[in-house]
């Protein structure tokens, strides 16, 4: 039979929840902390006690070291005064260009160690995203009721945001957490790849949190719907809209989510939605993700329709100009009009 030595509880805890050699509580901002447990506790969310020290140890991020009381990663992302004081890499680049592609003569806009608490660095990157993407409205031929489209939802937006800086590594002190806007899709890219037994093929099933506690205190801030579904909810999210699913990538240094955004072309003026039935914007979506697709390719995603109800969806986003159709018979397919930017900026 197989003895195992004894089991040191510490060493079983997440890296962000280790003591940071040189560190006290006075480098934890209690204000911030204060006005955390106020807010989670609101919102029915508070884990520990309600006075600031207390939490703090409760939910380890303040911890002891040789008889010192230190903080720990978490405590200082979330609430230290200057986290990057420590940690110069815990900092978010923002890279944003008019193309489809990284050119410096296509960039509209780069901003590198964007820094602060996790709170500050999520609320400036989301709010970032919301304001250069393009919103629109769909108009109602019934109702004459408007309702809001936006390139993306604003909910994916914030899941990615939140996954990227949750479950980076922070041990890597070599590369930043980076957010890529570009004209059809947006890219987040988090240090260190997916933890170990996790894949890009399973990780929609396995739940396993490089970082526990800054994911605890974020689901406690309202950042987080639910601990461990924030893929998931990206994925069900954009499937309700009718979008292209997210591409997850793991290079082994960095994990990658890409995800396609309604096609410009569909924005009217920058104002206006355009006047097309759920699977046609469902076409559009496709057409961004995967240019190139055959109508039996098409036919594929509506299983409960004929095909020629689809052919009739493509007839109309062709004679709208929204798609073109590529050669004839079986070497037939579909792609988006390319038109620039500026066309659909009001």
């Amino acid at each position: 039979m197989h003895e195992r030595g004894p089991i040191n509880p510490d060493a079983l805890r997440g890296i962000d929840s280790q003591p940071v050699i040189g560190t006290s509580r006075a480098m934890l901002d209690m204000r911030r902390v204060e006005a955390h447990i106020r807010h989670a506790t609101e919102n029915g969310r508070l884990n520990g006690p309600t006075t600031p020290v207390e939490y703090l140890r409760y939910n380890h991020c303040l911890v002891d070291l040789e008889g010192e009381e230190v903080a720990t990663l978490a405590g200082l992302m979330c609430f230290g005064y200057n986290p990057q004081d420590l940690f110069r890499q815990a900092v978010i680049d923002i890279g944003h260009w008019r193309g489809a592609d990284p050119l410096s003569f296509e960039v509209v806009h780069l901003e590198k160690n964007i820094g602060g608490t996790l709170f500050e660095q999520l609320t400036r990157v989301e709010n970032y995203l919301w304001t250069n993407i393009h919103h629109g409205m769909r108009l109602n031929n019934r109702s004459f009721q408007r309702s809001e489209v936006h390139e993306y939802p604003r909910a994916v937006l914030r899941e990615l945001c939140v996954n990227m800086i949750a479950h980076r590594d922070y041990t890597n002190f070599r590369a930043a957490a980076r957010v890529h806007l570009f004209r059809n899709r947006i890219e987040w890219i988090s240090p260190g790849g997916l933890p170990p037994g996790v894949t890009v093929n399973n990780l929609l099933h396995e739940q396993v949190a490089r970082n526990p506690v800054m994911l605890n205190i974020l689901f406690e801030a309202g950042f987080v719907e639910a601990i461990g579904q924030g893929l998931n909810t990206v994925v069900y999210l954009l499937e309700r809209e009718g979008m292209a699913r997210p591409v997850f990538t793991d290079t082994g240094a960095s994990f990658i989510v890409t995800i396609y955004g309604r096609p410009l072309d569909i924005f009217y003026g920058g104002k206006i939605y355009l006047n097309l039935n759920e699977r046609q914007h469902k076409i559009l979506s496709l057409l961004r993700a995967r240019p190139g697709l055959s109508p039996r390719d098409i036919a594929l995603e509506f299983p409960g329709r004929s095909r020629r109800s689809v052919q009739r969806d493509l007839s109309g986003l062709v004679d709208a100009q929204l798609i073109t159709a590529i050669g004839e018979g079986r070497a037939l397919r579909y792609d988006l009009i390319n038109q620039t930017p500026d066309e659909f900026e009001g």
